[in-house]
């Protein structure tokens, strides 16, 4: 008898494995069939890309689904007294396949109900389960879907039961370690399929959401997948509208909320257009400098010099000297910058959240502008593509393998020198090709273990300050000082290329850190600002280029939300929102300052508020009124300025709350969609 080449144990599993693959498929096919209505013809060209994305999701799925039968087969192959339980291994199969099928059924049922696929917070219908029985008792045939599944348990038992019969009705002869070899070779096939992609990152749920039209993100998503990926999110963060409420005319009076409606909760506020001679095209390029912290920077290490350029940059430029990130994690400033709402998730950060994927973003109202984000490594990092490409109409996303000039330096990627030149390169060439104006994001992340100096660094050179001398001076060593310095450096090589291009003197750049460093000496720093980990948050804001005339320091506290809300306001350009971020330099400059501090990553989680000088600061059953620059930093001042602390503890608390509501009530598709 003719050996076979592939064992046929081998050859059973892949076949179950893609006949799964396949039945997902066409329930894919069948979902777009049934709620096709959805479907604009406008996003016709993204089915290509949805069904592409879509079937690597359903290969997750498939080899999720096929271990049981994977491992029971391998078992066989080593040892055929595992065939006695054959049958109960097909009807294992059998039953699991019924209830991948049950979620089909429960998925296809939810969305006609809610046009929103299953997830996690469907299990919220337990807490009444006789109310939710009943309903679906009386609005969906209940009793054909019951025997639908029993139907797919015998399909499932008779087809695997096939399988196995046939996969050892020829003796495989093969000595142990050819069968070992099997087994790892169809493992990292199986890998590689589940894995999805190749790149540093494996295939996500962000990837779901390449569109910004709902329907097509949906029709991407595999709902099986999609539970599991809810589920971490809705057992840890929600909502309480009862409490938002509670601190609502604090709140909406900070925002200044046009039309206040406390039972509605509604936040809303419409920004005009300014008089037409005070509109202006300008380009804006908004730069995310890895870590550039308040503490590590040459305005308060003067004599280190770490950022000369930084330094050089804010004195013909607009510098805010009390600016703030609400917390302290990069993905976290990329979705309070986008969305203007703090990211106050106790749990990972709301970039990773499935359910609050979906935002309103206010420059949207630029229709007019191209769109453009930069990264030197992977999007899929931290899920920040979904919340790019969902909600920014056309953005172009640009990361590690697309661009023309590009080196690996470390894990992050490409290093900031080349990640600027590529975005000036790609910018300078948009004004020149489409004579557009456009808004870019360039997100760096050099500065970051392992701190590694690239070769190609553009005449860059260490300088040793000493360890003693750098850990004084809020460095954890001196490679992260020269890797600060070089930071630094790539900025001011970017700026050479930017200003050599025609779209220089029409372009504002915004310049900040995504976060502040924490440091146990940080003897350059107000003591209260270490213990009261403020460093944690505080960040200088640089807006910068050829329209701003005037050299200004402001003095005014304002945080990463305001910064898109300051770029429309410089541009003049009307725009709706109900989110937390406010144009504090223009259209509002009357407005209260202040800036909301959640400190995610201890327990309890702190929740803070600054303004000026003074700091509210609660944790648990712990709150207070500082003065965090003093010299008596740790005095509180509550009972001696009552008013004052009741006031910002109530914007501390009720900008917490309101965060967390707005991150389910700021969908686009709760405002007049701005395409």
């Amino acid at each position: 008898m003719k050996k076979q080449i592939v064992p046929g144990w081998v050859k059973a599993y892949f076949t179950f494995f893609l006949a799964n693959w396949l039945l997902f498929g066409i329930f894919r096919i069948i979902f777009l069939g049934v709620f096709h209505a959805a479907l604009t013809s406008a996003h016709y060209h993204e089915l290509w890309t949805t069904f592409y994305i879509g079937a690597k999701f359903d290969f997750r799925l498939a080899g999720f689904l096929s271990i049981p039968l994977g491992v029971y087969l391998t078992l066989c192959a080593f040892w055929k007294g595992a065939l006695y339980i054959r049958k109960f291994i097909a009807a294992l199969c059998g039953v699991l396949e019924a209830a991948v099928v049950l979620v089909y059924f429960a998925d296809f049922a939810h969305y006609a109900y809610i046009a929103m696929r299953i997830n996690y917070s469907i299990f919220k219908y337990s807490e009444n389960p006789l109310i939710s029985l009943q309903m679906a008792w009386q609005t969906y045939p209940l009793v054909w879907a019951v025997l639908a599944l029993l139907l797919c348990v015998g399909l499932g038992y008779w087809f695997v039961n096939q399988l196995v019969q046939k996969a050892f009705s020829t003796p495989d002869n093969r000595r142990w370690w050819g069968k070992l070899g099997w087994f790892f070779l169809s493992l990292l096939i199986a890998g590689g399929l589940g894995f999805g992609k190749i790149s540093q990152y494996p295939l996500r749920w962000s990837n779901a959401y390449h569109s910004t039209n709902h329907f097509i993100c949906n029709l991407t998503l595999n709902p099986v997948l999609n539970l599991f990926d809810t589920a971490r999110f809705v057992k840890a963060d929600s909502f309480d509208a009862d409490k938002t409420r509670s601190y609502y005319d604090e709140v909406a009076a900070f925002l200044q909320v046009q039309n206040p409606d406390k039972e509605k909760l509604s936040f809303d506020r419409e920004i005009a257009n300014k008089p037409a001679n005070e509109q202006h095209d300008y380009n804006v390029v908004i730069i995310f400098m890895e870590s550039l912290a308040w503490n590590k920077i040459s305005f308060t290490n003067p004599d280190l010099d770490p950022t000369p350029f930084v330094r050089e940059l804010a004195d013909k430029s607009i510098l805010f000297t009390n600016f703030f990130s609400p917390t302290s994690a990069t993905a976290r400033a990329v979705f309070a910058t986008v969305t203007n709402i703090p990211d106050v998730t106790s749990f990972k950060t709301s970039s990773r959240n499935p359910l609050v994927v979906d935002q309103h973003v206010i420059i949207n109202a630029l229709k007019d502008y191209e769109k453009y984000y930069f990264i030197g490594g992977s999007a899929n990092w931290g899920n920040i593509r979904g919340v790019l490409e969902h909600n920014i109409g056309d953005i172009h996303m640009y990361e590690e393998g697309q661009f023309e000039n590009e080196h690996r330096n470390d894990v992050w990627g490409i290093s900031d020198l080349d990640l600027f030149r590529e975005a000036n390169r790609v910018l300078a060439q948009e004004q020149q090709e489409e004579k557009k104006p456009f808004f870019a994001i360039i997100q760096t992340a050099g500065y970051h273990r392992p701190y590694t100096i690239p070769e190609d660094n553009a005449g860059f050179k260490p300088v040793d300050i000493g360890e003693d001398l750098a850990h004084k001076r809020s460095f954890v060593s001196v490679a992260e000082y020269n890797s600060l310095r070089f930071s630094d450096h790539a900025l001011r090589e970017f700026f050479k290329l930017a200003e050599k291009e025609p779209y220089y003197k029409n372009t504002i750049f915004f310049i900040f850190g995504d976060h502040g460093l924490a440091a146990p000496q940080s003897e350059n720093m107000p003591r209260g600002t270490v213990e009261l980990n403020l460093i944690n948050h505080w960040i200088p804001l640089i807006i910068a280029g050829g329209p701003i005339q005037k050299a200004q320091k402001i003095d005014k506290t304002a945080s990463q939300v305001d910064i898109f809300p300051i770029a429309m306001g410089l541009l003049g350009r009307g725009y709706k929102t109900r989110a937390i971020g406010r144009d504090v330099l223009t259209t509002n400059a009357g407005a209260e300052p202040g800036a909301l501090i959640y400190g995610w990553a201890d327990t309890p989680s702190p929740i803070g508020f600054v303004q000026g000088e003074y700091y509210y600061h609660s944790q648990g059953e712990k709150e207070g009124l500082y003065k965090y620059a003093a010299e008596n930093f740790r005095e509180d001042l509550s009972t001696q300025e009552p008013e004052r602390f009741a006031h910002m503890k109530a914007l501390a608390h009720g900008l917490y709350e309101a965060s967390r509501y707005e991150f389910y009530h700021n969908q686009k598709q709760n405002m007049e969609e701005e395409k």
